[in-house]
């Protein structure tokens, strides 16, 4: 079988602070390290139940050159490279098809405006106060759950810090395998497991996710169509930004929306409009 794999970071092991996420920062080195572990360990549980499976894992944090090539699990293809929309125009789902028969989500955190979320946001800190699908706030669960149900892919696994388990499973269908990486303090803490524990986790969860697929106890994440993925920026200078991409409307002065009749045509276009926002280019998209 083929599982696709979109891994983000503030969600993996024993990350818990801005230090970690981006080049620039003097432990980010070893947060790439157990982003690809926790990476590793979820390829190498679901081959325990599917040992011919394939993999595709798709970088989906910050400048999307985080994950160590090298180290990757010889199962998976990596999808790497600045999430701008002429290069990855699926952001996080960029390599996802309808080839694939499962989603893991691996390092996810909880949407922007969780009350002491752990590094919460949703798509681009910086920009975005809420985004929404036919009217619903999601987080970027809920969102990628829904690309990838666009070809009836369900999702078998998700992980990050405590606060993400609830929210995931109040936005996308019932039966995943959820694993907490870390127990959140606040926004810039929390209760870390050591990979030794993480790992084993993540491998036991990614076993049992794929025996509930094979099962078919998993369903696809496919809101309403035609869908509307709407985001409201931070401020009303992104909005009159945004709404000059082919396909975006103004909802109001903050927020924009993007209608089609698939979510994956509605998401090209609500992150094509995210992106033209930015009146320049952030780093992580160079």
């Amino acid at each position: 079988m083929k599982i696709f794999i979109s891994a983000d970071m503030e969600g993996v092991t024993g990350v818990v602070h801005r230090d970690q996420l981006m080049p620039e920062g003097k432990t980010y080195e070893r947060a790439r390290k157990m982003m690809t572990a926790d990476v590793n360990a979820a390829i190498t549980g679901a081959l325990r139940t599917a040992p011919d499976s394939e993999f595709v894992v798709c970088d989906g944090h910050g400048v999307m050159r985080n994950l160590i090539l090298e180290e990757l699990h010889e199962a998976a293809q990596l999808v790497v490279g600045p999430a701008h929309p002429n290069n990855k125009p699926l952001c996080q789902s960029q390599g996802c098809d309808g080839s694939f028969q499962l989603a893991f989500f691996t390092g996810y955190h909880s949407r922007a405006g969780t009350p002491n979320g752990l590094l919460s946001h949703t798509w681009v800190g910086s920009a975005i106060t809420n985004i929404r699908i036919n009217g619903e706030i999601v987080g970027e669960t809920a969102l990628n759950a829904a690309v990838v149900g666009h070809w009836d892919i369900p999702v078998g696994l998700v992980s990050g810090a405590s606060e993400l388990g609830p929210e995931a499973e109040a936005s996308i269908p019932a039966g995943f395998v959820w694993v907490p990486t870390k127990t959140t303090y606040g926004v810039t803490a929390a209760l870390c497991m050591p990979p030794a524990k993480t790992h084993k986790l993540l491998a036991d969860g990614a076993a049992e996710a794929v025996k509930r697929f094979k099962a078919g106890k998993l369903r696809p994440h496919k809101p309403k169509l035609p869908v509307t993925i709407s985001v409201e920026f931070h401020r009303r200078e992104m909005a009159a930004k945004a709404v000059e991409v082919t396909g975006v409307e103004r909802i109001d002065e903050r927020t924009i929306g993007a209608t089609a009749d698939n979510t994956v045509d509605a998401a090209t276009i609500a992150w094509k409009a995210v992106c033209r926002a930015q009146e320049e280019d952030p780093a992580w998209l160079k």
